[in-house]
């Protein structure tokens, strides 16, 4: 409604009126911008899965309901793509039920909870009319973008209009079909909608869990997802996705069983194992990309516990009771006395570049980027370090970012001297509005003779308030509020109610890779939840 179209509306009926509050939409997922970075990186070093993809068998399981629905409605005369669509709807809605009544719910069951489960026990659920027209309208399927659906096409299990099964799948396909002859009454896989009880489908999951492929199923995953890579006519996807879980199993077999976070220290050392399993070229292409994501990770990290910082800094309240503005030199003078207090090398500093050499001097004999695995300048122990701090004690977040971006500059440094293909060093370097390492570093060492606090107008002002700023005006437009900070004339105010939740790290797909790899039998997982070749 228009200003003009309230005016009228008093003028044609006068009076005073209760209107409800006004309610303001509050949004800010990546308030600074800079995840893309990260997720190119993530893309480039292993495309093809995502944070969510970790069992083998959904991958057989939508190739399977792909082809039969097609087979089925050939069988039976029917050549409707909509039909055959509804198929594979009632195919994955079965599975999912199935799964479900064992206790063992596929991601996102709530409307499946809502519609399907709620049929009263011992009656049958006929499958058309307006409550399966609702769980389809509002479940979430194995082949949503935010699910299995980019992973399923990416490593060519089905093709992208998702109706023609690769030819290389189909033994993972016939292993899976003839299970489910075993289990399921043909009726239940007809065109027509049947009437189904839940007692008809309770042996669709014990019977062929989720969590438990055939031999068949694997060795057909092993083969898409890793030793294609190796073939004359692979696509550089395919390439990169091998040369990574190469180099992943070859750190495993140097390390014994691993935590993650043994293995994201081991990767941000940029050392090739003794024991490579494949092309040279292409492991030694992973290992640097995945050395410069650990440090990536870190930046990001780092900066946005600093916009936590400084929205806490402006939570803080007058004598009066009214929330005062705080000036850029007042955030800088108290984000450098809290660092001093931490980090005995930035309090013996006098420059912002007397402080960054302190850093890469504590690598010593070690060197970088392999210093980044070492106690006091490791990359995961600081993010580990950050993530407390947001929780337990914010004035430490200073001290914490100033060496994160000490040893972020120091590993990115020592990378930039790696030769890369000039469209991975456009992943690294190619997006300066997301403030690359490069960048970062290079506005460092603009600064490196200014006193050591001008680090923090650098930081707060530009990498923290401006990136937050640019990004909040960038994406706004749709009614919902992404400012946080704003500029009054006595200085900066915190415009939202409530400060910043605390940041985490990027997730950063080492788990759904190494659950992918222990569930075809690329690797092993131990029963304390390690990981080893």
């Amino acid at each position: 409604m228009k200003l003009a179209d309230i005016d009228k509306l008093f003028d044609d009926a006068g009076g005073v009126r209760v209107v409800a509050a006004l309610e303001v939409r509050e949004s800010g997922v990546d308030p600074i911008g800079l995840r893309q970075i990260n997720l190119d990186l993530m893309d480039n070093v292993a495309p093809g899965i995502n944070n969510v993809t970790q069992h083998v068998r959904y991958y057989t399981f939508v190739a399977w309901a792909a082809w039969k629905a097609s087979t089925q409605a050939a069988m039976e005369g029917v050549d409707d793509p909509q039909v055959i669509a509804d198929l594979m709807e009632r195919f994955e809605a079965l599975y999912a039920w199935s799964h479900l009544l064992d206790g063992r719910p596929f991601r996102g069951a709530t409307s499946l909870r809502q519609t399907i489960a709620r049929t009263p026990e011992g009656q049958a659920f006929r499958f058309e009319g307006e409550v399966w027209e609702k769980y389809k309208r509002t479940r979430t399927n194995i082949m949503a973008p935010t699910e299995y659906g980019p992973s399923i096409k990416a490593l060519r299990y089905l093709s992208l209009d998702e109706a023609i099964v690769t030819k290389q799948v189909m033994p993972a396909v016939m292993d899976f079909e003839a299970r489910v002859q075993e289990v399921l009454s043909p009726h239940l896989l007809a065109v027509a909608p049947p009437s189904i009880k839940a007692s008809e489908i309770e042996s669709f999951a014990t019977r062929l869990s989720v969590e438990d492929p055939s031999d068949v199923e694997r060795a057909v995953f092993r083969l898409m997802f890793h030793e294609i890579g190796s073939d004359e006519l692979a696509s550089p996807a395919m390439r990169r996705r091998k040369g990574t879980i190469d180099y992943l199993i070859g750190v495993l077999k140097e390390l014994g069983p691993s935590t993650q976070d043994d293995i994201r220290k081991r990767f941000v050392a940029n050392r090739l194992p003794a024991d490579i399993g494949g092309a040279v070229e292409h492991v030694t292409h992973s290992a640097i990309m995945l050395a410069y994501l650990q440090a990536r990770q870190l930046q990001r990290l780092a900066t946005e516990a600093m916009l936590l910082w400084t929205e806490r800094v402006l939570t803080e309240e007058s004598v009066g009771g009214a929330a005062r503005s705080i000036s850029t030199e007042e955030l800088v003078d108290r984000a450098d006395a809290a660092a001093a207090s931490l980090d005995d090398s930035y309090r013996a500093s006098v420059t912002v570049g007397g402080y960054l050499a302190s850093i890469v001097s504590m690598g010593g004999d070690t060197g970088w980027p392999e210093s980044a695995a070492e106690p006091g300048t490791a990359v995961v122990d600081l993010m580990v370090s950050l993530r407390e701090a947001q929780q337990k004690d914010p004035t430490q977040i200073p001290g914490l970012a100033a060496r994160s971006f000490a040893v972020v500059k120091a590993v990115n440094d020592a990378l930039k001297l790696t030769d890369l293909p000039q469209t991975s060093q456009r992943v690294i370097d190619g997006r300066p509005d997301r403030l690359p390492m490069s960048l970062m570093s290079t506005r460092l060492e603009a600064i490196s003779e200014r006193p050591r606090a001008s680090m923090w107008a650098e930081i707060i002002q530009g990498w923290v308030i401006g990136q937050h700023v640019h990004w909040s005006a960038v994406r706004g437009g749709d009614g919902n509020q992404r400012l946080r900070i704003a500029l009054e004339e006595a200085g900066w105010m915190r415009v939202r109610k409530r400060a910043t939740g605390n940041f985490v790290p990027t997730a950063d797909r080492l788990y759904t890779m190494l659950a992918l790899g222990a569930s075809c039998g690329l690797i092993q997982r131990t029963d304390d939840g390690r990981f080893g070749a």
